[in-house]
């Protein structure tokens, strides 16, 4: 067959087959969509909430780490500070220091003390006795802002003794009186040019069944208060006809005999006084140099701490060539070696502007070993000791938490001197 043929073979072939075996298909027009009215009103509501969720989301967030970074804090803080939720407070109330910057990124921060972060240096920190101490200052009536004050300008050991005081209204008086003499003060010496607490005034009576009861000059017993198990001392303890507790009068025999063992003699010149007793004493140094003198020299009926059976005056045996007992050698051994036996010396040397009386080497309180030997490492005064950790609560709002009171409780540390190591118990041999 010709090529010729099979072109029109082909040519009238093909026809056919796309006529019979292959129709033509119709082409699917493309369907199109258009919103109503009321679509496009939807998808503008929708765009509308996205916006709205990004500007009150990322708009303000935005803002406040620019306030927090403005603040003082970095990037990192500012992280942490979001996950602890506490933005809004320290933008709120412009708090920022170094030191509440590291608390929060090592998580120590105490929420309940926030505010007082804010005035405390590094190198100072917080711990549970700070908190204690803020808690006692608000006890005794102070607001925030004067705590603040006091915890920005002073040391722990000169806000301690405006728990003695009576409450100051105009803080800052007392702050620049301390600063006045910041160059004499330190824990062993503490003095002032004004007078801040009102002797004799707003009397409270002492809890007599307590060996560790507070009697000065606020804290008093009653005309019939008597001791319990009042024991005579030997003459190998005392002059003739003294007498004391018996815990005490123990603790004064096994304090004696710790001290003949290391060559130093001393003895109770005077023990218990009941009250007419204490009365004839305070009325004679009225008599001699005037009651302001007096009321520095000796304490008013029911007010001394005699009358409770625990305090004795002593005196050193075979010095007779020294006449005050404070240059004795049995002063030295006493005052540094007393807090072993349950005796504290009770109106130290340059603290009179605390206790409210003249220095007075020869008077020591008995309080048993374990308060003795922390109220000596403390370097307090026993009336701020008392204050601090053991005086009931006027207000029980003010009381810390639970965790707080343990964490700084004083018999956690009463075992540890100022060098921190344990204090020697009153079986141990005694230093010379």
């Amino acid at each position: 067959m010709s090529s010729k043929k099979k072109r029109r073979r082909l040519r009238i072939h093909l026809p056919k087959i796309q006529q019979k075996d292959a129709p033509k298909k119709k082409r699917k027009k493309r369907q199109r969509y258009r919103l109503t009215k009321s679509g496009w009103i939807f998808v503008g509501s929708v765009a509308a909430i996205v916006l709205a969720i990004f500007l009150i989301i990322f708009i303000p967030r935005s803002r406040q780490n620019k306030a927090l970074k403005t603040l003082g804090y970095d990037k990192a803080t500012i992280k942490v500070i979001r996950e602890q939720k506490l933005t809004d407070t320290l933008i709120e109330k412009q708090y920022y220091s170094d030191y509440l910057a590291q608390c929060i990124n090592d998580g120590t921060l105490n929420m309940d003390y926030l505010p007082y972060y804010t005035v405390v240096k590094v190198s100072d920190g917080f711990d549970a006795k700070d908190f204690l101490l803020i808690n006692r200052l608000m006890d005794k009536g102070y607001e925030e802002d004067q705590i603040q004050n006091l915890f920005k300008n002073l040391q722990y050991w000169e806000m301690t003794p405006l728990l003695i005081y009576d409450y100051q209204p105009i803080e800052q008086n007392y702050i620049d009186d301390c600063i006045a003499h910041e160059d004499v003060n330190s824990q062993d010496h503490f003095e002032l040019s004004n007078d801040y607490y009102k002797e004799y005034s707003n009397s409270r009576a002492a809890d007599s069944s307590q060996v560790d009861m507070l009697v000065n000059k606020t804290w008093y017993l009653s005309e019939d208060y008597t001791p319990e198990n009042l024991t005579d001392l030997s003459s190998w303890y005392a002059a003739a006809g003294q007498q004391l507790a018996g815990v005490a009068a123990e603790a004064m025999q096994a304090w004696g005999d710790a001290g003949r063992a290391v060559g130093v003699t001393f003895y109770a010149a005077s023990a218990y006084r009941d009250y007419d007793s204490q009365k004839n004493v305070y009325d004679n140094y009225v008599l001699g140099m005037g009651q302001e003198a007096a009321d520095a020299a000796s304490a008013r009926p029911g007010f001394s701490e005699h009358q409770t059976g625990l305090t004795v005056d002593i005196a050193a045996s075979n010095e007779d060539d020294v006449k005050e007992y404070k240059d004795t050698k049995a002063y030295k051994w006493t005052s540094t070696n007393s807090q072993n036996y349950g005796w504290i010396l009770r109106y130290p040397e340059g603290k009179e502007a605390i206790t409210g009386y003249e220095f007075e080497s020869w008077h020591y309180r008995y309080v048993g070993v374990e308060l003795a030997q922390a109220v000596y490492a403390s370097g307090m005064t026993y009336d701020e000791f008392w204050s601090l950790y053991l005086k009931p609560w006027d207000n029980e709002a003010c009381k810390p938490t639970q965790e707080i009171l343990d964490a700084s409780a004083w018999n956690k540390a009463s075992a540890e001197n100022e060098s921190g190591e344990a204090s020697p118990s009153p079986s141990a041999s005694p230093a010379q």
